[in-house]
């Protein structure tokens, strides 16, 4: 570890142990408490091993209540366990009150052995004393022995063989009681470590299906049976009948209610494992049954069958789905209509089946006016369905204005759920009837329910301003409308901030721009008003390239952008934000108007030259050739970018990616328009980029369309290849630069977006390295002797925020070890030729360890450096750790002792001689 890191653990481990020692049984408790921050804060081996073994010793010597303290620390502990390096004596300790008189003692110790099964599971002492605590005569022993049972029969194959037998006897015993029988019963799900053991459960559990027919038992060894069946695969297609068996011979409605989510359970997790007939007696089944809620589960099991693998054999029952239909029960129906929508998005390739699919369109939108004041889960597959089948067929429209008619009677939750539906349904046009009554529902809806769905509807507009012409009434009355509904509000700063955010998001900046510029008028902190006013000068820097085709017009607006992008940077630097992401993107964006500017400069250039010597003009193509490395440059800073963006979401990294693109293209432009001689460039990117190919004009890839830069690019990508192939003869000329012009004018003309990334994350992921030998203080080295080798250990701890990962999670990381030489001590002595070292660790419990071998032959001063990439779970590198360095002296031993010497030396402060004479005041 660091000195820093070293210290503050230190420090605090000696504070949590005098807390430990203490006599007061408050201070104790207090010590125990703080553990578990502790080893999160520090999560490396040699402070857990100490920590866990100092809990280990006062659960010896304690009472019961510090016991009770300890287990709780233990079980929030439980992913560090494994750290442990003396589990033997951690396990001796703890095991030592197993023996006492007291039972709730060993109760409390049974449940230790429960939670650490991870580093107890093959210990055959703590097997004995679990299966002797399983015939205990008190009660709590005996529950406590139940749970370490549960606990340790996943992870040790060896204690799950002894103690079935064992379970099938107390269970079949007339002495065991029932609530114990049903507490031993879920035991025998952990039962999976092979076929025998499988089978030898199931048997016990259908005797006990026979020998206890009762309610509670039935519903147990039913959940029993399919947890086992679902989590080893075997035997799933006999549970299914099993339970099918229950569901059309048990009279009792609880039963049939638990057959049924079994079904449900492996309807979602093994579809596959599901006949035919299995298929076939279900939906005989949902014809038969009168009870209405029981019908509605069926129907949840098909419908959870036909978005899997089993909806081809569910797709000949069309029939009685639409029977269903029109049943009173309007969950029914939603679930019938979801299996119906399924079952046509299986064949909807086939010709046939186009009118059927606009028959059961307009059944959904009949179905929605029935059910629009229903419940949420309904109305949600309800609308999913509505829009798998407008995506191919001409209901779209007609699917969009049913919707919006419905908004003033739908809750604020149903709205959202509306909202969502309608943005799927958005493509590359809009209907201005539905722009003009979501405008007309956002004026005359409450001010309490406008506060709730100002945001949705907000983000339904401005994708409908992004699709409608510029001349529709419709389109023009969405700024003001917005404006006016937003700023009507009581207390709407922080909505007004949240639709400005998402309208930069969607690059709607004329909304946006006065909304930041208004907002700071509303703010105390100079922080967050430094936030606003650059956010608001990059909304109107994107405002001032609108409209400009032309050179002449573009390089003065690219001027002032250029200005304005720089009093961004300054204003968000000055803000402070939460992460580098708002400023090097800032910067790249920078560096990108930089480069259209020097192109379209140079374009200028070209027409001003004489044409008798153009074509002898070297100066020109050099001009263009820089013109391209720029654009390569901005790319492989966008590359660098991407990279560094582990915690990003998927969105941000997406347009990232394309932004990217889209100045690799421009420079296979000026490679294949300015530079007919010059080969074609191989660029490198996250992901596939379409790349212009020499005496063709085939595509090699198209861009997303989900941004509009992605619809531009693809534009850009057609003309520069026609232009490529009709001007490669003709020499240099007005042809080429106005084929450059265009293609910069087009990709100008698209406003940059702010992703979501820039405002915020969602998740923070960090990497903290510890080294050793320990880096010494500032200024000294780390000595190492000549001619032997240097070992260095690196362990890291991968920090997050605690929150669920949502995009991608750490797998591995990627260390690089790179030593190099600074100062030779012989100065006639040639410099060493050194090679880095590189090791791809496991991160195991977000913690990981590498240990490298150096050779330094020559006497010198070494820096090595360290640098740490996270590998996700598809194995790509993001640049996102740590990266540390050391200083290393080699030399001979002599040498090292004068210098080690010399370092202890107090430093001599005056350098003039002392004089005893007194001085003269």
């Amino acid at each position: 570890m660091t000195n820093d890191i070293r210290h503050e653990a230190n420090t605090a481990l000696l504070e949590v142990d005098k807390g430990l020692r203490s006599l007061r049984i408050g201070d104790q408790c207090e010590a125990i408490v703080k553990l578990p921050i502790l080893m999160e804060k520090f999560p490396f081996p040699v402070l857990i091993n100490v920590a866990f073994l100092k809990l280990a010793d006062l659960f010896r010597t304690g009472t019961n209540l510090l016991r009770l303290n300890i287990l709780k620390v233990i079980q929030l502990c439980e992913k560090h366990l494994n750290k442990i390096t003396n589990c033997d004596e951690f396990v001796r300790r703890i095991y030592s009150v197993i023996h006492s008189n007291d039972p709730v003692a060993r109760a409390v110790t049974l449940r230790v052995f429960g939670s650490s099964s991870a580093i107890m599971g093959e210990r055959r002492n703590v097997h004995h004393s679990i299966h002797r605590s399983l015939e205990s005569n008190d009660r709590v022993e005996v529950e406590a022995a139940i749970f370490a049972t549960s606990q340790l029969c996943p992870h040790s194959k060896l204690f799950a063989s002894g103690v079935c037998e064992k379970i099938a006897i107390m269970v079949q015993g007339l002495s065991t009681p029932m609530e114990m029988k049903l507490k031993l019963i879920p035991i025998l799900q952990q039962m999976h470590h092979d076929i025998g053991m499988v089978s030898q459960v199931r048997d016990l559990c259908l005797k006990l299906l026979v020998a206890y027919p009762s309610l509670s038992f039935v519903t147990v060894v039913l959940h029993t049976l399919t947890k086992l069946s679902v989590t080893t695969l075997v035997d799933v297609s006999a549970q299914v009948h099993l339970l099918l068996a229950y569901l059309q011979g048990d009279v009792r409605h609880k039963v049939r209610m638990a057959s049924l989510q079994n079904l449900l359970y492996t309807a979602r997790h093994a579809p596959h494992s599901w006949s035919k007939g299995s298929l076939q007696t279900l939906v005989e089944v949902a014809d038969r049954l009168s009870n209405e809620k029981e019908k509605e589960s069926v129907l949840s099991v098909l419908f959870s069958l036909s978005a899997s693998t089993a909806v081809h054999n569910l797709a000949v029952h069309r029939d009685t789905f639409l029977a269903h239909c029109y049943s009173l029960n309007l969950n029914v129906v939603t679930f019938a209509l979801g299996v119906m929508s399924n079952c046509a998005m299986a064949t909807a390739g086939s010709a046939d089946h186009a009118h059927e699919l606009e028959a059961l369109g307009r059944l959904l939108l009949e179905s929605l006016v029935t059910i629009q004041l229903r419940g949420a889960r309904p109305l949600s597959v309800l609308l999913s369905s509505l829009v798998k089948v407008a995506r191919h067929t001409d209901i779209a429209t007609m699917a969009q204005n049913t919707i919006v008619s419905l908004l003033p009677t739908f809750p604020c939750s149903h709205v959202i759920l509306a909202c969502r539906a309608l943005s799927a349904m958005v493509k590359n046009s809009g209907d201005p009837q539905v722009t003009s009554k979501l405008v007309r529902y956002l004026q005359e809806c409450s001010l309490e329910t406008r506060q709730d769905i100002m945001l949705p509807v907000a983000t339904i507009l401005i994708e409908h301003h992004s699709v409608l012409d510029c001349s529709d009434p419709a389109r023009r009355a969405i700024l003001p409308s917005l404006h006016s509904a937003l700023w009507s509000l009581p207390a709407s700063s922080w909505l007004a901030y949240k639709v400005a955010r998402k309208a930069s998001s969607m690059g709607f900046h004329e909304l946006a721009a006065p909304v930041y510029l208004k907002l700071t008028g509303h703010v105390t902190s100079s922080k967050y008003r430094s936030w606003l006013y650059g956010l608001e000068q990059f909304s109107a820097a994107q405002l001032v390239l609108h409209g400009h085709t032309s050179p002449s017009s573009l390089l003065p607006a690219l001027s002032k952008v250029s200005a304005m992008m720089n009093n961004t940077f300054l204003l968000i630097k000055t803000s402070g934000p939460p992460s580098s992401f708002p400023l090097d993107y800032l910067e790249v964006l920078a560096s990108l108007y930089d480069a259209h500017m020097k192109l379209l400069s140079t374009c200028v250039g070209v027409r001003i030259v004489p044409p008798p010597s153009l074509s002898a003009s070297a100066n020109l193509e050099h001009k263009f050739t820089q013109c391209l490395q720029q654009f390569c440059s901005v790319a492989e800073c966008l590359s660098s970018l991407y990279s560094s963006l582990f915690d990003g979401d998927h969105a941000t990294l997406e347009y990232i990616a394309l932004l990217q693109q889209s100045c690799l293209l421009m420079a296979n432009a000026i490679s294949s328009i300015a530079l007919s001689l010059k080969p074609l460039l191989s660029p490198t990117t996250p992901k596939e980029v379409p790349v212009l190919k020499r005496g063709g004009t085939e595509l090699s890839g198209e861009f997303g369309s989900k941004y509009m830069l992605g619809t531009i690019c693809n534009d850009v990508l057609k003309s520069v290849e026609t232009a490529a192939s009709s001007l490669k003869i003709v020499p240099l000329g007005e042809e080429h630069v106005q084929a450059l012009t265009e293609c910069s004018a087009k990709m100008l003309s698209v406003p940059v977006l702010l992703p979501h990334c820039f405002f915020r994350a969602l998740q923070h992921t960090s990497v903290k390295l510890a080294l050793s030998p320990a880096l010494p203080a500032v200024g000294q080295s780390i000595m190492v002797q000549l001619n032997s080798h240097m070992t260095l250990s690196v362990e890291g701890v991968v920090e997050h925020n605690g929150r669920t990962r949502l995009y991608r999670s750490p797998k591995a990381v990627h260390i690089r070890a790179v030593p190099k030489v600074e100062k030779l001590l012989v100065h006639d002595a040639k410099t060493p030729s050194l090679c880095a070292l590189e090791r791809t660790e496991q991160i195991q419990q977000d913690y990981f360890r590498a240990e490298f071998l150096f050779t330094l032959p020559a006497a010198a001063y070494y820096t090595i450096t360290i640098q740490s990439n996270l590998l996700d779970q598809n194995h790509t590198v993001w640049r996102t750790g740590q990266s540390t360095a050391m200083s290393v002296l080699v030399d001979t031993e002599e040498n090292l002792k004068q210098h080690q010497q010399r370092q202890k030396e107090p430093p001599n402060t005056n350098n003039m001689p002392v004089s005893n004479k007194p001085q003269k005041v």
